[in-house]
């Protein structure tokens, strides 16, 4: 992950003067960063508050980066996940997701749409069925439903898909039913002992990330929690897809 500025921040604010250790900030942050100094000596009971704030963050970034490391297999080399895209991507997208998250709904469409404005993208859907850990009538979930298609049927899988994302509001036992039905897929509705332990793991690596709802992204080493319109998420595609090629 990126250096945050945030360490570069305390670590100036607080052992040197305005001026000192930023060579490596831009002159934006610079200014910046003045200009946290002169409010510090202006209002010095901040001080105390801001630096347990900052060291907050610190850590929760620093556990972040960990869980990176630790879990990056599990979410960039696992089959186990459905994916669309480039087969060899320059740019791998991250998205957790939840068929049941309206702002979910929504990204899907901006994410294909983004794979076809950029054919070296790849996205990966991680399931993590926040909203909806059970259906009434049913041993199963759309998460575990569409995870069972992906490794069984997987050419059915993009219909599955589609009908799933496309529902809106809660998937029930109807509406599980009906996309099984029109997709021929009904074998599927059932629990598969390992795919409870891909969600299992899928909600672990969430927490550990520090994630709090769906959906939230990782794209190179940009962190994006919430749905992101299309405009908006364009150029952070464009600025990773330039990095990877410095």
């Amino acid at each position: 992950m990126k250096k945050s500025i945030l360490t570069t921040l305390i670590t100036s604010v607080f052992f040197f003067s305005a001026t000192a250790a930023t060579e490596d900030l831009s002159t934006t942050q610079q200014d910046n960063l003045k200009q946290i100094n002169t409010i510090l000596e202006e209002n010095p009971q901040l001080i105390d508050g801001l630096l347990t704030s900052l060291n907050m963050y610190i850590n929760q970034e620093q556990q972040r980066a960990n869980a990176m490391t630790t879990h990056h297999d599990w979410l960039y080399n696992n089959d186990a996940h459905s994916s669309f895209g480039a087969e060899k991507p320059a740019l791998t997208i991250v998205n957790f997701t939840d068929y049941n998250c309206p702002f979910c709904k929504r990204l899907d469409s901006v994410l294909h749409q983004l794979v076809a404005d950029f054919p070296m993208l790849n996205v990966i859907n991680v399931y993590v069925p926040l909203q909806q850990r059970e259906v009434v009538g049913l041993d199963t979930n759309s998460a575990e439903f569409a995870l069972n298609v992906w490794q069984n049927e997987r050419d059915a899988y993009p219909e599955v898909h589609k009908y799933l994302i496309g529902k809106s509001g809660r998937h029930d036992k109807s509406s599980l039913e009906r996309v099984a039905k029109v997709t021929n897929t009904e074998s599927e509705l059932k629990t598969n002992d390992e795919v409870e332990k891909i969600i299992s793991m899928n909600y672990r690596v969430f927490s550990e990330l520090g994630f709090g709802g769906t959906p939230a992204m990782i794209i190179g080493d940009e962190i994006i929690n919430g749905y992101v319109p299309l405009d908006k998420l364009k150029p952070i595609i464009e600025a990773e897809l330039e990095e990877s090629d410095a």
